[in-house]
């Protein structure tokens, strides 16, 4: 809905305010309230009077008694005005004069601007705008002034010390010299030269002191530039080499040390009180976990380092013991699944089979699956892996290798066998004593064991070629 435009007019009998339209401006109207007929749009005296008197400006003044700042109009001059606050009188003096507006000082002279669209000069033209200033130093205090071009030849007071001195012509400035190289003279390659052949990485076996992050062989297919070439028939040439140096030799006599002396221990105790012996045999029980741990991850360590073609254990366990049970865990769970087939095989076949029969079986199926089974672990990283098909691939693609790790782990495992019946047979005849040489015999073996197997891993990565999809 659109209003009407309207204007308020005021009676001029009855002072009523009543609004008319614009229309009406000018033409008679009747007072709705008291009936008189006026013309819209004049105003009587008395308005024009009290409008006037509206529209004068106020001014201020003081009560002469207690300084309370009044107001009135030019009108009132001269009439008495009663303070407020004390209820003196006071005479409204006349308003002050007007005072010319000062124009304050910052707005003399050139003022900040803003260039409009497209209008902003160059910067060349804003340079070349600009006055021209050169350095001039006071004869007397060495004051540093400036002058312009019409001040040369003319005399400058110094500000410090009042000193006049002449203004010498400035100095020809000398043009710069283009950073940029002139044309034809940029370097050129020469198409003759021939740049020598890269040289080849020459790589070295691990130092001591270098962290090892976590056990696991190189891959199966890699460049084979990293790694020494492995000599023939690797795992009956050099196993010794790393055995019979430190760390593995003082790993080793620890090992021996501390089983002979708690067997011993134990053997004299249950000799003497066979019911006192009971928490001795917890505790031994426990310090022959802690063992196995150790000697899991010591052997792991020479297996991994061996299988990088390296003659000396640079990296030996280190003194965490979660460490440990992770590295026994790695052993642990491969002899586990290599076993469990085979043993189910002869559970399987219980009837047909004769005992001798049953554990050949076992011992020649488990001394094939274990290395199969732990090598693809160590490959892939991570012990819940134990299948990886570089690994299982190899046991088509080399055979013979295979057949002849099983032959020497056979042979290891008839060495310990025959080794440890002879010391029993001579601890029953002589002094029982002589079964404490067991442990030690069992570490020996398994340390052979490993080194045996991590050159197999070396001397079978080796052989087989490297497949172009394998390196992508």
């Amino acid at each position: 809905m659109q209003l009407s435009p309207t204007r308020l007019f005021t009676c001029t009998a009855c002072g009523a305010v009543l609004p008319v339209g614009e229309e009406l401006v000018g033409k008679p109207c009747r007072c709705g309230r008291c009936g008189k007929v006026s013309i819209v749009g004049e105003e009587t005296p008395r308005r024009r009077k009290e409008k006037a008197a509206e529209e004068e400006p106020l001014f201020g003044f003081s009560c002469r008694v207690c300084e309370t700042r009044l107001a009135a109009r030019p009108r009132h001059v001269g009439r008495k005005a009663k303070c407020p606050d004390c209820g003196a009188i006071t005479e409204v003096p006349p308003p002050p004069k007007p005072q010319p507006k000062q124009k304050p000082r910052a707005m003399h002279g050139q003022q900040y601007g803003l260039w409009g669209v497209d209008e902003a000069p160059l910067p060349s033209e804003l340079a070349a705008g600009q006055p021209k200033f050169h350095p001039v130093w006071c004869r007397v205090c060495d004051t540093l002034m400036h002058a312009k071009a019409n001040q040369i030849g003319k005399k400058l007071s110094c500000p410090d010390c009042g000193a006049k001195t002449v203004v010498p012509e400035p100095p020809e400035q000398k043009p710069s010299p283009s950073v940029l190289v002139p044309d034809g003279e940029e370097y050129q390659l020469d198409a003759a030269t021939v740049p020598p052949p890269r040289p080849e990485p020459q790589f070295s076996p691990p130092k001591p002191g270098e962290a090892r992050t976590k056990k696991q062989l190189p891959p199966i297919r890699q460049e084979r530039g990293d790694r020494p070439k492995p000599p023939p028939l690797p795992i009956l040439v050099g196993v010794l080499s790393m055995l019979m140096h430190a760390p593995v030799t003082t790993w080793f006599f620890w090992f021996a040390g501390i089983s002979i002396t708690i067997g011993g221990f134990m053997m004299m105790i249950v000799m003497l009180n066979p019911i006192a012996s009971i928490p001795f045999f917890i505790g031994a029980g426990l310090t022959l976990l802690l063992g196995l741990g150790a000697l899991a991850s010591l052997c792991l360590a020479v297996l991994t380092e061996s299988s990088e073609g390296a003659d000396r254990l640079y990296h030996p366990p280190g003194p965490v013991f979660v460490d440990w049970a992770g590295d026994a865990f790695y052993l642990f769970s491969s002899m586990t699944l290599a076993a469990a087939p085979w043993w189910i095989l002869c559970r399987t076949l219980d009837q047909q089979l004769t005992p001798v029969l049953q554990a050949g079986i076992l011992l020649v199926g488990w001394l094939f699956t274990f290395p199969l089974l732990l090598l693809s672990c160590l490959e892939n990283g991570s012990a819940w892996e134990p299948y990886s098909p570089s690994v299982f691939a190899s046991v088509a693609r080399r055979p013979g290798h295979w057949l002849l790790l099983v032959i020497v782990s056979l042979a290891i495992v008839a060495g310990v066998g025959y080794a440890g019946t002879a010391l029993m047979s001579a601890a029953l005849d002589k002094s029982v004593f002589l079964a404490l040489l067991e442990t030690p015999l069992v570490v020996a073996a398994s340390l052979v064991y490993f080194r045996v197997l991590g050159r197999f891993a070396w001397w079978l990565a080796e052989s087989l070629p490297i497949d172009e999809d394998s390196q992508n």
